[in-house]
């Protein structure tokens, strides 16, 4: 007996239904999916391999673990403690913190970095978005490069603060793109609220705000621009304000005055740079011809942008990545503060720019010589690819020589309030939550407190917390402490001398590990 013809209608909508919501998978996005998962395991792999997943992973990435612990113990930025960024990244590292708390720090600040890990995964996917329309080479060049390179992954497998910028740049990038979905109303919203966050944890936000704030006036006209100003307003607002209610005349020099002080890349040459910008030791000849092709990728983005004539409102996406490529690199390689890491904040636009030269040229070709099929030009993508991924698959900064990091948590787990020289020392310790709620702690960040007492005192921009030198903040924290865990030469590991003096009067040495010793209380 046949079927009720109304039935069948009903099971064909079905149907019709389901493959709406459900399309089938194309060659496209397994590829950005697989450069995904190439992107997380890049980044998480080698953390797991050498046991450094909760261990050891530079100074900047404990100091904004460090800053998370010190927020949820209840001590403000800029108010109670020194932070020379935005208070973004003390609020992100919160829940890190909780986890630290009821669990250990090694644990918190591992699940950091694992969603550090995942922050890379994501900027890869939409480096793989923005670049589909020119194929699949251009997509294994683009978001490829970014998923193994080592100027990515070295600021992927810690907490640091670019990754986090790239992030809410490319969020920006996918709202505005110009085949978006959205309407430009909410594209443009969108596009303001992640930026004005991204502004919340570095100042070098700055940039791509004002780059993508001329692409919507040059889009949408003023009335929009206005829109994506407001929304990044009340973005930082929300985040920034507190901090700045609470102790204005404080964040405004930790934040600002300190920034601008800083001198720690002058000695550090063009050559330097490039070198990081790379991410591959290579000899100076090869090194200038590398950075060539990057500067020319750039250039052709741009020009590509601008195919359709100089009106700005028919400029077409790859002009505006290229505008970032441009300008963030440019501003990194003139700056007065540089340190290796600090090519990750561009290295997604300059990606997006080497994707495009791959489309264009490979679509040329295909065309009118039929010589370089797309599956050609992947490959051979791929192939180019595999040396940079071999490179950036080594952990930097390598593990701490000579420590048993679980050791040494254990030399110091029966002490309530441990002293540490450094924020990374409290990590390594497992002893930083555990003194925070015990009520005692150390300097989140030793470097960035004497950069700002080393600004000129005078002046209405007084801080407004105690006015308590960092060498006197060292002594009452060691007087407070039970143990302490610092460096074997003293004086070079970021203990003052009437803190050495502290140390060695009433603390007497337990034990070491490697470079690290733990003193306890006579």
């Amino acid at each position: 007996m046949g079927k009720n013809p109304e039935v069948l209608t009903r099971q064909r909508e079905a149907v019709n239904r389901r493959g709406k919501v459900m399309p089938p998978v194309n060659g496209m996005a397994i590829l950005i999916i697989g450069l995904a998962a190439t992107a997380f395991l890049t980044r998480l792999l080698p953390l797991l391999e050498s046991g450094t997943l909760g261990g050891f992973r530079g100074y900047d990435d404990a100091v904004h673990y460090a800053a998370g612990v010190h927020l949820l113990a209840g001590s403000i930025p800029y108010q109670d403690f020194v932070l020379v960024h935005p208070p973004g990244i003390a609020v992100l590292m919160t829940p890190f913190a909780a986890l630290g708390w009821l669990v250990s720090d090694t644990v918190g600040i591992g699940s950091a970095r694992v969603f550090f890990a995942l922050l890379g995964a994501l900027n890869t996917v939409m480096i793989g978005l923005l670049l589909k329309k020119w194929g699949h080479a251009a997509v294994v060049v683009g978001a490829g490069l970014y998923a193994v390179s080592t100027v990515a992954t070295i600021a992927e497998r810690s907490v640091m603060l670019s990754p986090l910028l790239t992030t809410c740049t490319l969020l920006a990038l996918v709202a505005l793109r110009s085949d978006s979905r959205l309407h430009p109303r909410r594209a443009v919203t969108v596009a303001g609220a992640v930026l004005g966050l991204a502004l919340c944890f570095k100042l070098w936000a700055v940039m791509p705000i004002l780059v993508l704030g001329l692409m919507v006036a040059a889009r949408f006209g003023t009335r929009l621009l206005l829109r994506f100003v407001v929304a990044g307003a009340a973005v930082c607002t929300v985040v920034m304000g507190p901090f700045f209610l609470a102790s204005p005349r404080a964040m405004f020099k930790d934040v600002i005055l300190a920034q601008l002080a800083r001198t720690d890349g002058a000695m550090k040459d063009l050559s330097y740079r490039l070198g990081d910008f790379v991410g591959i030791p290579l000899p100076q000849n090869a090194l200038t011809a590398v950075a060539a092709v990057g500067a020319l990728a750039i250039l052709v983005s741009a020009l590509i942008g601008i195919e359709q004539g100089f009106k700005a409102g028919s400029w077409a996406d790859e002009f505006w990545w290229a505008a970032l490529a441009g300008v963030t690199t440019a501003a990194l390689l003139m700056s007065m503060s540089f340190f290796d890491h600090y090519p990750n904040f561009t290295i997604a636009y300059i990606a997006l720019c080497l994707g495009v030269v791959v489309g264009f040229v490979t679509r040329a070709v295909s065309r009118r010589r039929r010589l370089l099929p797309q599956a050609v030009a992947t490959a051979m993508a791929v192939g180019l690819l595999v040396p940079v991924g071999i490179h950036g698959f080594e952990l930097n900064p390598k593990p701490l020589p000579g420590v048993n990091e679980t050791t040494l948590a254990r030399e110091v787990s029966q002490y309530d309030c441990v002293f540490t020289a450094y924020a990374y020392l409290g990590v390594i310790s497992d002893s930083m939550s555990s003194s925070m709620h015990h009520g005692c702690s150390s300097i989140v960040d030793v470097y960035g407190t004497r950069m700002v007492e080393a600004l000129p005192p005078d002046g209405p921009w007084l801080p407004g917390r105690p006015a308590m030198s960092s060498e006197l903040l060292q002594v009452e924290q060691l007087r407070n402490a039970q143990a302490a865990v610092v460096g074997k030469s003293l004086a070079f590991y970021g203990l003052a001398p009437m803190a050495i003096e502290e140390l060695t009067r009433n603390f007497v040495l337990k034990t070491g590990q490697g470079n690290f010793q733990v003193w306890v209380r006579r």
